[in-house]
Parts: structure tokens; sequence; C-alpha cells
């Protein structure tokens, strides 16, 4: 593809947005190879869906364990509505229906009766009691007979909702060696009118969603780094990027389109027209120092830290767009999906021992998929469920939240069962970080 000329001030809002759709979503793809990336071929397309079963069947082997309301007041049941859909999204458990629980509550207080509850088949139950500004938790294991496994005790009041997130965590950690990301935060854009979109940071459930952004215009594009969200603001003239606290005030700009911004190894790393060509760029975190590091005709999007301090991209350099990744520098550029001919928007697992890039697909339509870059193994995780696409995983890797033309944000595990919506309306570009 021909380098782009270099931008002029543009007067409509509508054409400089159509501009960064077809840098950022609607790559060309040419089948042709570009800039020196080496010759373009068929790539074997991307999986379908494999035959689905049902997240509740026996054969997943869940864990089930009752949640019983927390003593204490009014509070109690919120507290164990929060920890049971926590369960519930993480796609490890069986939350077991408080109707069918056979235990005298009233008698047992906090202790534990174990036959009335492994007759309901129980294996864990959690027991909790707020009692003034703190909450005592438990976790029983009924295997390991009526002596509680984890105690803990939080702050309750306003904290109660964080306190039940973190003992979450904890019951991960007991039963299964390692905690769980309840506790974390997603950040992501929402339409809301006409030239009107906002930048909003959420409880990864999708509770106590607050703006970050200004309210005005278009703030797109969002990811979590130093000092709060970083995200792409669109003007008459152009886009900068700028993050929450600074009265969107430009921390990168250009004569170009400056965006998707991601933060690691100390900098910025973004998308940039500046040069006439869709390029990657990095800069310190105050603007400054700015340095390009990929040199081609192809176009070059949507940089994502990935482990090791490596850059993932989108690039159609080998004909149509694939996932390719770099060193920081911008040397080694390598390519890391081989199937399908439209791929973007990538996001790493950065577990050392199973690591995973998950990435939006076109297949007839656009979905999640998932690569084990160990083994090379693609898994789907939507079909024939609208449009999905800018997939995240979360800190400990057990789910992927992704924006669904369902209607919002998702979650799912990672094989694409047990999805769960968990933000409602028209959400885009979700980034998940403690």
């Amino acid at each position: 593809m021909d380098r782009m000329p270099a931008r002029k001030l543009i007067p409509s809002t509508a054409i400089v947005l159509a501009a960064l759709l077809m840098l950022w979503v609607a790559i060309p793809a040419t089948g042709q190879p570009q800039g020196g990336g080496g010759a373009a071929s068929k790539d074997a397309p991307l999986p379908a869906r494999g035959v689905v079963i049902d997240i509740d069947s026996p054969e997943k082997g869940l864990y089930q364990i009752a949640v019983p309301d927390l003593r204490g007041g009014a509070a109690g049941k919120e507290g164990a509505d929060v920890l049971r859909n926590d369960f519930k999204l993480v796609s490890l458990f069986k939350v077991l229906d408080p109707r069918s629980y056979l235990a005298n509550a009233e008698k047992e207080g906090m202790n534990l009766d174990p036959k009335a509850w492994s007759s309901v088949g129980a294996q864990g139950v959690i027991k909790g009691e707020i009692r003034g500004g703190s909450v005592e938790m438990r976790l029983y294991e009924l295997a390991k007979g009526g002596q509680a496994s984890l105690t803990k005790t939080y702050p309750a009041g306003g904290q109660l909702r964080k306190s039940m997130h973190l003992f979450a965590n904890e019951v991960l950690k007991v039963l299964t060696g390692k905690a769980g990301a309840f506790d974390s935060r997603i950040t992501y854009a929402m339409k809301m009118g006409a030239e009107r979109k906002d930048v909003f940071v959420a409880d990864y459930d999708g509770h106590g969603a607050g703006r970050v952004s200004s309210g005005k215009g278009i703030a797109m594009l969002p990811n979590f780094g130093p000092g709060g969200v970083w995200y792409s603001r669109l003007t008459k003239t152009g886009m900068f990027i700028t993050r929450s606290g600074m009265g969107e005030k430009p921390i990168v700009s250009s004569s170009g389109m400056d965006m998707a911004p991601t933060v690691c190894n100390g900098r910025i790393y973004f998308t940039s027209t500046r040069d006439g060509n869709s390029e990657i760029y990095s800069s310190n975190l105050s603007g400054g120092d700015v340095r390009r590091l990929t040199k081609n005709r192809s176009i070059d999007v949507s940089p994502t830290c990935g482990p090791g301090g490596k850059i993932a991209f989108v690039s159609n350099r080998q004909g149509g767009p694939q996932v390719f990744v770099m060193d920081a520098d911008g040397g080694g550029a390598k390519r890391l999906t081989f199937r399908g001919d439209y791929n973007q928007t990538p996001a790493f697992c950065n577990d050392p021992e199973n690591p995973m890039l998950a990435f939006t697909g076109r297949a007839g339509g656009m979905d999640v998929f998932t690569i084990n870059l160990k083994t090379q193994q693609y898994t789907r995780i939507t079909q024939g469920q609208g449009m999905n696409k800018d997939p995240a995983f979360s800190p400990d890797c057990r789910m992927i939240a992704f924006a669904s033309s369902r209607g919002g944000i998702f979650i799912a595990n990672p094989e694409g069962l047990n999805q769960n919506k968990v933000v409602s309306g028209a959400a885009e570009t979700v980034r998940w970080s403690r």
C-alpha cells in the first residue's frame, strides 16, 4: 500500500472518525506482500466452535459451593450476592441455589454441620457475619470436616463489596493454589449519542461504573497506565492522547492522528499518522522523546503490551491484517497469527506457563479467538452470537471480556462457555487491569 499523504486539518468530526476507522479497524486485505514483509500465503481458516457443553453439566467437574446470606442484617444478602456472582463468572463453581439448603442456619451460626450441607451436594460452604464495622468470613471444605479452612476479617460498611471480592480471591487460592482477580477493574468506551463517546471505568463485574473522560465529543480506545486511564480524544482537527485527571490536556499530539495508547516499559506506545502512513511509535510518559518503531509501507496499528517487554501490533505487511510482535525498540518483528485473513485487536494473557493471545478475527462475522502461543492451538470463543470483538484477559487469565453487538460487555471462560453480560450499552475496546 502506498504511503498516505500527510493529513491536513479536517473540519468534520465525522470525516476524521471515518479515517480513523479505516486505519484502526478496516485494514484492507490486499492479498499482496507489503513493505518487505515476505511473500503472502493463503492461511488456514480460523476454527469453528466445537460441541458446546453446558457449563452446569457434571462433565465439567465444577466445584459445588453454597453461599448463604451473611449474618448481621440487610447487608448480609448484598455481601453473599457479590460472592455468588464472582463464583458464577469465573466458571469454576456451581453455586447452589439457597432454596435447596437444608441446614438450620440460625442454629449453626458461624459453625457448620457437614452432614446437612453434604446432603444437598455442597463441597464447600461460605459463612460470614457482619459485626459493627467488620465482617468475618469463613470457608469450609466438607472433605475436611467441620473446621474452617480459611478465616478472614475485612472492613464492612462501604467496603463490603471490595471485601467480598478479596475473600473470593482467597477462596480460589485455597482451592486452586492461585488467587483470583475479583478485585480488578475494566475500562471501556461507550457510545452515548451522535458524535459522542465517553470512557468509563468499572469493577470487573460492571459495578460502580464511572466516567473518566470529559463528557464532550468523542473519547475512545482506553487503556490502564500510570496515573489512571489513557485514551484518545477526537477533535475536528485530528486526534491526541491524554489520560484521566488531565482535563483532556494533550500528552501526545501532532499534525496527524495519535491514538490507541498502551503503557509499559516506562513508555507510551501508540499509533500515529504524523509521517503520513499509519505506524507504531513510542514516547516517554510526558509525550516527549518520540521514536518511530515501524518503518514500511504497510499499515501498522493497535500496539499492545506483552510479556517480556514485547509489543504486539496489527499489520497488513503480509497481506490481510495479522497480529505481529516486536521488541520494545521496534526490532525483531515476527508474526504470531497464521490462521484467518483478518485478525486484529490483540490482548495477552501473561501466564508464563500458559501464554495466550486473544484477538478479533473475521470468519463469517467478527468473533473472538485465542491462540496458545506454545502449542499454536486456536480456540473460537464466540460464534453465531452477533458481532464480538476487542477481547481482554482478566489478570489471572481465568476469564475473557469482550464487547458484543448483543448489547454490552460479556465475560466468558477461556473456552467461550458461561457467557454473562456485565455491562449494558454500546460498549467497545474493553481493557482489564488490577
